[in-house]
């Protein structure tokens, strides 16, 4: 019995920490549209990103992030593999937030798509080499996303860059 309620245990742990880390990659591209939009960062910042980019859904951001990224002419190759790693974290996120969590015979706590017929494809099992992955994916998201603000922060944007002409 104490072995099931530890599964379960290290289940609910991972869900959550797999809950943590979207936000933060969430967090971090609301970061990246607010301040893109709106610099040098002060109080109006905030306050857009309070009422216009937070209640946005994930999808919505990641595509406004493309958007950015493509207007300011930022490497399609790099912007790929930067979504590629956001989508993955979104991926997880969604199936914590939305399957259902089961037990198996053999005792595997696991999250299933919420179907009446599923296969093994429609199983996620929340494991130490799963959260390793996402962790990977996590860690390499935040790390595109900071470069491009960065480089935005440093090199000015398309519109600085405009204004310099005049």
């Amino acid at each position: 019995m104490a072995d099931i309620q530890d599964d379960i245990d290290q289940f609910s742990k991972f869900a959550g920490e797999s809950l943590r880390m979207a936000l933060g990659v969430e967090s971090r591209l609301e970061f990246f549209i607010s301040n893109y939009f709106i610099k040098p960062q002060h109080d109006k910042t905030f306050f857009f990103e309070d009422i216009l980019i937070m209640p946005m859904n994930f999808e919505q951001k990641i595509n406004i992030f493309k958007k950015i990224c493509a207007r300011e002419k930022y490497g399609e190759k790099e912007i790929s593999k930067i979504i590629r790693h956001i989508r993955y974290v979104q991926k997880v996120r969604n199936k914590v937030a939305h399957w259902q969590t089961e037990s198996t015979s053999k005792g595997i706590t696991q999250l299933r798509k919420r179907k009446s017929r599923t296969t093994i494809n429609d199983t996620l099992k929340l494991n130490g080499t799963q959260m390793k992955k996402l962790e990977h994916e996590r860690l390499n998201a935040i790390k595109g996303i900071t470069n491009f603000y960065l480089k935005y922060q440093k090199e000015g944007t398309i519109d600085d860059k405009d204004d310099e002409l005049w």
